[in-house]
Formats: structure tokens, sequence, C-alpha cells
């Protein structure tokens, strides 16, 4: 029995180097979209939108709405999410404050990205809100968001006051917290390329004197390409968060 445990291990170790060096490539492949993605988003508002404002110009300010959802929805959420990936070593309370933080951060500038939207809506000729699918799936992602910060907070930074007595409790939600944020970040996805979308075909519609977004111009090209970026992120994530193999590499519980 001694040595049929023993060639077990060694077959594990065997294993385990070629899959850690995958989970480092993956995480690194994750981190690489994360900025591509935040900084594809800033290099197409200043070199093709003319940059951000916060008043006077309803283009511009448009704009701060695009840097802001893409920083909160993806990059800040994302980092986030992987932050108990990234940082196994680390203890876990530090973990879960800089997985606060980062929410907390995100949260923010997700709000002043609404916020600016709105304005800049406002200040249009025709005024409306809320009537495309972008945005309706924008409002459920931002609710969801909020509730699971909220969730988060109480469930596994305030209930340590009780570690010993709540840790069973919030072992058995963790499953629950986790699978949700991923739902979240899917759906943030599915916000920043529906808003991606509309936006395309409105400022490249080939009227005007605009370009057509048929014909394929270069900011059409970096619009694609961001987009495709952010659909990358949602398939790479979950997977990096799912994965038994990797999983093993990092603290699963919630103390």
């Amino acid at each position: 029995m001694g040595s049929k445990n023993k060639q077990n291990s060694e077959l594990e170790n065997q294993i385990s180097l070629p899959v850690r060096c995958g989970f480092g490539w993956l995480l690194f492949v994750a981190e690489v979209l994360l900025f591509g993605s935040l900084g594809l988003s800033i290099f197409w508002i200043v070199h093709y939108g003319g940059g951000i404002a916060w008043t006077n110009d309803t283009s511009k300010q448009f704009n701060l709405h695009y840097v802001l959802m893409i920083g909160g929805f993806i990059f800040l959420n994302g980092q986030s999410i992987l932050v108990f990936r990234n940082f196994p070593c680390c203890k876990i309370i530090y973990n879960k404050v800089l997985h606060a933080i980062f929410y907390v951060l995100a949260i923010s500038a997700i709000t002043i990205g609404l916020v600016s939207a709105i304005q800049a809506q406002n200040n249009s000729p025709d005024s409306k809100h809320f009537y495309s699918i972008h945005s309706w799936i924008g409002l459920g992602t931002m609710g969801l968001f909020a509730l699971q910060f909220i969730f988060g907070f109480i469930v596994f930074l305030i209930l340590l006051c009780c570690d010993a007595s709540t840790t069973k409790f919030r072992d058995q939600l963790l499953p629950t917290h986790v699978t949700f944020g991923l739902i979240i970040f899917g759906m943030a996805v599915a916000a920043c390329v529906t808003g991606l979308t509309q936006t395309a075909r409105y400022r490249l519609s080939g009227t005007d004197g605009n370009e057509n977004y048929k014909d394929l111009p270069e900011q059409g090209i970096v619009i694609n390409v961001l987009g495709m970026t952010i659909i990358a992120l949602g398939i790479l994530l979950p997977y990096l968060i799912r994965n038994g193999s990797f999983r093993r590499f990092t603290n699963p519980t919630s103390n």
C-alpha cells in the first residue's frame, strides 16, 4: 500500500509541473487581455473620439462612459476576480481586502460612467434613456453587481468577527458567491460588447461624412479587436476560476 501511495504521489508531482506552468501562462494571458482592453478603450477614445470631458461637450462626455464602464466592469472587476489566483501565497484576509478594494473601485467607476452617459443624453437634442438591449443588460448587471458587493462584504468580511462560529456557513456560501461573480462578469461582457456594437453602428453610419462600418475602417477594426478582447476574457476568466486543477494551487476556503 505504501508503495502504491508513493507511486501516486510521484505521478501527481509529474503532472503538477506542466499544470502549474499552464496556470501561470494563462494568468499572464488574462492580465495582458485585461490591460489590453483598458488600453485599447483609451486609445480608441483619445485617437478617434477626441478625448473625454465632463461638461460642455456631449460627445466627449459620452466618451467618458465607455472608458469608465470598460475600466469598471472589465478591468477592475476582472482584477478582483483574479486576486485569489494571482496571490495564492498571501494570507486569505489580505486577498479579501484587495478583492474588496478592486470591487469598490469598480463600483465607483461604473457609477460615474452611468452618470456621465445620462448627463450626455440629457444634453443631446433627442434625449432618450434605457431603450436598448445594451442599456437593459447594463442596468441588470449593475444591480447584481451592487447586490454581490453587499452580500460579499457582509458574509466574508463582517462575519469574520465571529470567525469560529460562522466558518461552516461562509464555506457553504462561497461557491454561490463565486458563481454569481462569474455570471456578473459574463453579463458585463455582454453589456460592453452590445454597447460597442451600438456605438460602432452610430459613429460609423456612412452618413454626414462618417465612415461606413460595413467598409471596416481603421476605427471599426479597433472597436472589433476591443470587443474580441473582452469576449476572450469572458471565456478565460471562468476557466481559470472553475478549473479544478488550478484550484489545487490556491486556497479555496473562505478563511
